[in-house]
Parts: C-alpha cells; sequence; structure tokens
C-alpha cells in the first residue's frame, strides 16, 4: 500500500454516514496518515454514529454539513479552522 505522511497536516471530509461510506473510508486513510481531521454528517439522524466514528480518530471533529447549503459548507470550513489553526 502507498504510504504517505500527513503528520499536521488538516481536512475536512464531507459526507461521513456510517463505516460503510466512501467517505469513512477515505477518512480512515488520511488519519492513519496523521492528517487532522473534521468529519462532516447531513443531519442529526447521523450524528452519532459520527461521532462514535470521530472517536476512533486522533484529534477528529464532527461538524454538521448539508452540503447543498453553501452557508454550512462555509461555516464548517470556519469552524475547521478555528479547531486547527491551519
Amino acid at each position: 500500500m502507498y504510504q504517505i505522511d500527513l503528520t499536521g497536516q488538516s481536512g475536512v471530509v464531507f459526507g461521513v454516514a456510517n463505516d460503510h461510506s466512501i467517505a469513512w473510508g477515505i477518512a480512515r486513510l488520511l488519519g492513519n496518515a496523521g492528517a487532522n481531521l473534521a468529519l462532516t454528517y447531513q443531519n442529526e439522524r447521523l450524528k452519532s454514529r459520527v461521532d462514535r466514528l470521530a472517536d476512533t480518530m486522533k484529534g477528529a471533529i464532527t461538524l454538521p454539513c448539508d452540503a447543498t447549503d453553501d452557508m454550512q459548507i462555509k461555516d464548517v470550513f470556519e469552524s475547521a479552522q478555528a479547531a486547527f489553526g491551519d
């Protein structure tokens, strides 16, 4: 497998729904490479699932975001910047 070191890097992974979602697979690989991540979930129904997944990653945060709402997308990036200081 290709190894990359993302230590000290930060990112946002949109659309995590559960441990079978493509977004979670991407987040897990980025987290294993050392990235600080914000994981977004679409609605409150998914919040507890995504919170449990984030708890398995060092320093991951979760944020609500409906990707069809430009203001929510803007809020996610502002929150991630505040959390990670990037």
